[in-house]
């Protein structure tokens, strides 16, 4: 356990050094981070209910990029109904959410996002740190199971055009 903790927190400095080097001047597309981030929030408070905390906000973070995909911008988002919702093909999607998408455990969860707030909150705030480290974790558990393969991700990896986007999309958080 302690190698893992260990990795991970190398991981989150390395996220973190790397988002605050960088200043992405290109255009955003999709949602504005606030709204993202309120839809996370109010997702959280009510997933919550039903959820532990930490699957609330796996659900949440996924079901939200599952929304903004298919309704790429909030215009569009606040037209989905509870009927909507309903359908076949929204059940899939929500059922998909809900599926344990890792083998990450609670501690390493908690560690990699106190650590990467840690490291990135001098350069973006606390919120938004935690945010972009949420984030971050979402896309990472979804890309590396099993957290022992998140060890295989490299400085250099971390240039690729793949993780950039990556990258790019949580921070706009």
């Amino acid at each position: 356990m302690h190698k893992k903790i260990s990795s991970i927190l190398i991981l989150s400095f390395l996220f973190t050094n790397n988002l605050i080097a960088q200043q992405d001047t290109t255009s955003k597309k999709g949602w504005p981070s606030e709204e993202r981030a309120a839809f996370i929030s109010s997702c959280i408070n009510n997933a919550r209910a039903s959820l532990s905390e930490d699957s609330a906000r796996s659900y949440c973070y996924c079901m939200q990029e599952k929304i903004e995909k298919k309704y790429p911008t909030i215009a569009e988002a606040e037209k989905i109904t509870a009927e909507d919702l309903e359908s076949p093909a929204w059940k899939k999607e929500i059922e998909d959410c809900l599926k344990p998408a890792s083998t990450w455990g609670t501690a390493e969860r908690t560690e990699f996002v106190s650590n990467c707030v840690t490291n990135a909150k001098a350069g973006l705030g606390e919120e938004k740190a935690k945010s972009y480290c949420e984030c971050m974790l979402f896309k990472i558990e979804k890309k590396y199971p099993n957290p022992l393969d998140a060890e295989k991700i490299t400085a250099e990896a971390l240039k690729s055009s793949d993780w950039q986007r990556l990258i790019r999309t949580c921070r706009e958080f």
